[in-house]
């Protein structure tokens, strides 16, 4: 258990070494921070937190590193302050560039990673809102061939899917306007397991176009965070502790093959609560020298997406965790206008 002025100090050693990414020395502690103490009270204290596991030193005379566990004392001081927000200008900046795209669904991943990035300087992960059950909202039936008709199936959330159903006999354009209006009556706000289980007098005919809708809502289910958007990875990139060539072509790697953005969407809790995981707290290796601090966006229980920044452990926790709070508030009321209207 630390006492108020060993929390006080760890905090400071903490937020000098973001800002320097140097290792901090007591003597600097007692020149840039009036503490009311002596010098030798501070090396005291400084010695009592590397005994505890909060610091690292080299050797006795180098300056502190914080720790793993010193980032997470730090970070619970950062999200227990309701005020910690961002500066106006930059909320009004990341309001209307996402609002400018609020008809354009497609848009929202990589605007919000882009600002993300921009924000606080690191790389910027957001995922595509989906369906927690992936609902007919319209379809249609177009004639390819005499013997193919394609199936569209506009969901939900706005997305499109298509697949060719061949026929065994032909159909004509007037008998498929007819089938497609009465599978549209009987389909249209169900979802894959509620047309399973309804019962229908189907011909042979609309039997086949309604399994083929019916495959579309379980490839759009069986789909998890297929879309991600990655913006910023030359931000991470150029931090100081990446300077080593072996970490950073891990690091591009994991972004390349999708195993770092499916650990760093692994992460991402329920809720509108905001995640934060650093370093050893990472359940696998890939993310071991990295912080992350992660949101989802959406309709709680009904369609959500995830919204995230990837970092050193020296990450500047304040404003990345101002930043995703924010721009997953944002975004969760792009989703409620575009699917509760």
């Amino acid at each position: 258990m630390l006492t108020l002025r060993q929390e006080l100090l760890l905090n400071l050693i903490v937020s000098d070494y973001i800002s320097d990414a140097a290792p901090i020395a007591s003597a600097s502690l007692t020149r840039m921070h009036n503490l009311g103490v002596s010098s030798a009270t501070i090396r005291n204290e400084v010695a009592i937190l590397e005994e505890q596991g909060y610091i690292t030193r080299p050797h006795a005379s180098a300056g502190s590193i914080p720790a793993d566990k010193a980032y997470r004392l730090y970070v619970e001081s950062v999200l227990a302050d309701d005020t910690n927000e961002l500066p106006s200008p930059a909320r009004d900046v990341i309001r209307h560039q996402l609002v400018n795209v609020e008809h354009d669904i497609d848009a929202w991943g990589n605007v919000a990673t882009a600002l993300l990035a921009q924000l606080v300087g690191y790389m910027g992960i957001a995922t595509f809102p989906k369906m927690k059950e992936s609902r007919v909202r319209h379809i249609e039936l177009v004639q390819v061939q005499d013997f193919v008709t394609m199936v569209i199936v506009v969901l939900e959330q706005a997305r499109l899917r298509k697949h060719l159903v061949r026929l065994e006999d032909p159909v004509e354009s007037v008998q498929l306007e007819t089938i497609s209006q009465r599978i549209r009556a009987e389909l249209i706000g169900l979802n894959r397991r509620e047309i399973e289980s309804k019962p229908m007098q189907l011909s042979p005919v609309e039997k086949d176009l309604v399994e083929a809708t019916v495959l579309i809502l379980k490839d759009e289910d069986l789909a998890s965070q297929s879309e991600r958007y990655v913006d910023g990875l030359p931000n991470l990139l150029i931090q100081p502790e990446f300077d080593d060539q072996d970490m950073m072509r891990t690091i591009v790697q994991g972004v390349e093959d999708g195993s770092l953005i499916d650990a760093v969407l692994s992460e991402a809790p329920e809720g509108s609560v905001v995640e934060v995981v650093i370093g050893h707290e990472h359940v696998g290796d890939v993310l071991r020298p990295l912080s992350v601090v992660i949101c989802q966006y959406g309709i709680p229980g009904e369609i959500s997406g995830a919204v995230g920044a990837v970092g050193p452990t020296r990450m500047e926790y304040t404003k990345t965790i101002s930043g995703v709070k924010f721009i997953s508030g944002v975004m969760s009321g792009l989703v409620e206008g575009a699917y509760t209207s």
